[in-house]
């Protein structure tokens, strides 16, 4: 993680945010946009506050307006937006650690012990970058699959009557769940496929995102993971198959918190 900078951006003044950090030992640069000229020229202010309130049960307020979307650029070393993410809701929030695998693919221990599953020829964990959840928070599951010497399994772009490689999640209440990502996979030919074959082997990781969109009180759940794919050396394939592996995961305790909301400050 060596060279990683990071600088926080906020319509507030500069005494305001020397306070805030020195109230929260916030030791990186908090960067005042006072006015939000540069949030405004950016296109990053939400118009719509009032009707997101109003969607959520909030009473108007004169001091909801103007407000930037929550979000985050990435920028290389050159100063050249290598990736932007905002959220539409002003109450979502990536964790540090799904920001730092998606958007810059590091990925880091999992922070509770990871759910393991196992056949001959593959073995996969899964894990959460955070071993709790509170309202609207979106959290990453990484899901890592270790192939053993001269297997294969497919991505998305596999030929036809093959099975790529996918996970899905049971159902929760309130759970709201994104794509899975994976990285690119290596191409593979093989006789009788014209356009070759798209695999990973070895070691791969796919994320998937995970809100938990539920008012607080939804409680502890353990997630159903299954994993599905096929696998294949270079002679011939076998059956599609799937892993099943269960992650749980805590509701945090609001005591002491505020509601994520257009004046909270993270």
């Amino acid at each position: 993680m060596n060279g990683i900078a990071l600088f926080a951006v906020s319509y507030d003044s500069i005494e305001i945010l020397s306070a805030f950090a020195a109230t929260h030992d916030i030791t990186y640069p908090l960067l005042s946009d006072e006015g939000s000229h540069v949030m405004r020229a950016l296109g990053l202010i939400n118009e719509r506050v009032q009707e997101d309130h109003a969607a959520y049960g909030i009473q108007p307020n004169p001091r909801h307006v103007n407000l930037p979307y929550p979000g985050v650029f990435v920028l290389d070393r050159d100063g050249v937006i290598t990736d932007k993410r905002f959220f539409e809701s002003y109450r979502e929030r990536e964790t540090g650690g799904a920001l730092l695998a998606q958007a810059l693919g590091i990925f880091t221990d999992p922070a509770a012990p990871a759910a393991a599953a196992a056949e001959p020829v593959l073995t996969a964990r899964a894990w959460l970058d955070s071993p709790t959840y509170v309202f609207f928070q979106r959290l990453l599951l990484t899901l890592e699959v270790s192939l053993a010497p001269g297997f294969h399994v497919y991505g998305e772009a596999a030929g036809d009557g093959l099975t790529p490689i996918a996970i899905e999640i049971d159902p929760v209440p309130g759970l709201e769940v994104g794509p899975a990502r994976w990285p690119a996979p290596r191409r593979f030919d093989r006789p009788g496929f014209n356009d070759g074959l798209w695999v990973y082997g070895g070691v791969v990781r796919g994320t998937v995102s995970l809100t938990f969109a539920a008012a607080p009180g939804g409680g502890d759940h353990v997630l159903g993971v299954t994993l599905r794919y096929q696998a294949c050396d270079d002679a011939s394939c076998l059956a599609p198959a799937s892993l099943r592996l269960r992650v749980p995961v805590r509701e945090a305790p609001l005591v002491g918190r505020a509601l994520p909301g257009p004046t909270a400050k993270t």
